[in-house]
């Protein structure tokens, strides 16, 4: 309790937005943490060039930790840019230095990656800019190779000292390239995985009827399209259906109760089809439902299941109970002739059921 109570403000302060409008302050806070780690970093370090008595690194250590420190104080000042470009300035210093003091063997080779990709990561457009930054990042860096690769160590020091010097820096930068990557690359996927979401919900919601949550008649027609284009072959039998009487109950009951009625019915279509089939709402009081796999003697076993459902269901207005039933026009799927033909016969069918008295399944 008493960590979080000391790191709850710090963490809420790291993370304050800057004073400048209209700018994210997710950059900001990166490099303020960026910069709160290396100050950790070159404390350590200096500390431990304390014990080992060499001035010179002590010095060079505090200097960049009081650097990184103005950098992040100035985050809470300077636009996001201004931000970025002092954190770039500061740790080329650090690198130049590295080169400098210890020689081409300091892991100097690591800090251009590290710093194209923090100026990438600052903005989502200016390629060209970003570009022209990477080849000038590269041509500073052949000209400190070249004028300082051959040099002799200022610093002299032990092999071992010399490559913990080498390995501290290139794990540092490493961790500060993880961390700056995981940031970018998590909200990246983050917003992506929100587009997919969104992008699937716009989907089923131009696809689905919103009263009864059944595909909508767009969708009823590419469910067919995709079948027509990819089995040849199969067997399919297709069904339009109707309400009876549909009129009557919405002039004596009122359209709410039509509404309910038609829930009931797209209800007792969704159980009773299950995985036999494809259910979706025609329009008005009307649906269609595709049968793949099935022959029209199967098919019609399923309506009759159907026909049963819809007994169990009713719209209660006060003490009566409000029942429907269904007319089907089930037709096998006619390869020889087009889908609107295939369509139309079941129209037909279903008419010729409506002739017939209702309540019905004409195939």
């Amino acid at each position: 309790m008493f960590v979080l109570k000391v790191l709850g403000p710090f963490v809420r302060f790291v993370k304050k937005d800057t004073d400048n409008p209209n700018e994210s302050k997710k950059m900001a806070v990166l490099i303020r943490f960026l910069s709160l780690v290396l100050i950790l970093f070159f404390t350590i370090n200096a500390i431990g060039f304390a014990i080992h008595g060499t001035p010179e690194a002590i010095g060079g250590n505090v200097a960049l930790a009081i650097l990184y420190l103005s950098v992040f104080g100035l985050s809470y000042r300077l636009p996001k840019m201004g931000t970025v470009w002092a954190f770039i300035i500061v740790t080329t210093v650090w690198a130049v230095s590295l080169l400098w003091l210890f020689g081409p063997d300091s892991s100097f080779q690591i800090f251009p990656p590290f710093l194209i990709m923090i100026f990438f990561f600052a903005s989502y457009d200016k390629f060209l800019i970003k570009l022209l930054f990477g080849l000038v990042t590269f041509a500073v860096y052949m000209g400190m190779s070249f004028l300082y690769g051959d040099r002799i160590p200022v610093v002299e020091m032990s092999m071992g000292a010399h490559r913990c010097i080498r390995d501290s820096c290139m794990f540092i930068i490493i961790l500060c390239t993880c961390i700056a990557a995981y940031t970018f690359a998590s909200d990246s996927q983050s917003l992506e995985n929100k587009l997919i979401v969104y992008n699937k919900k716009l989907k089923e919601k131009a696809n689905t009827d919103p009263l009864t949550g059944l595909n909508n008649r767009g969708m009823a027609m590419d469910y067919l399209k995709q079948f027509v284009k990819a089995a040849d072959e199969m067997i399919c039998s297709i069904c339009i259906c109707d309400i009876d009487h549909f009129k009557h109950v919405n002039d004596t009951y009122g359209h709410d109760i039509g509404d309910v009625v038609l829930k009931n019915v797209a209800n007792a279509l969704r159980e009773s089809v299950g995985d036999h089939g494809f259910v979706a709402r025609w329009g008005g009081e009307e649906f269609f439902i595709a049968f793949p796999n099935i022959n029209g003697d199967e098919a019609t076993t399923v309506l009759y299941n159907v026909q049963k459902e819809l007994k169990k269901a009713y719209a209660q207005v006060k003490d009566e109970e409000v029942r429907v039933t269904l007319t089907f026009g089930l037709t096998e799927y006619d390869r020889n002739i087009s889908l609107e033909e295939n369509l139309k016969d079941a129209d037909n069918k279903l008419y010729m059921g409506k002739e017939q008295g209702r309540n019905r399944i004409v195939y």
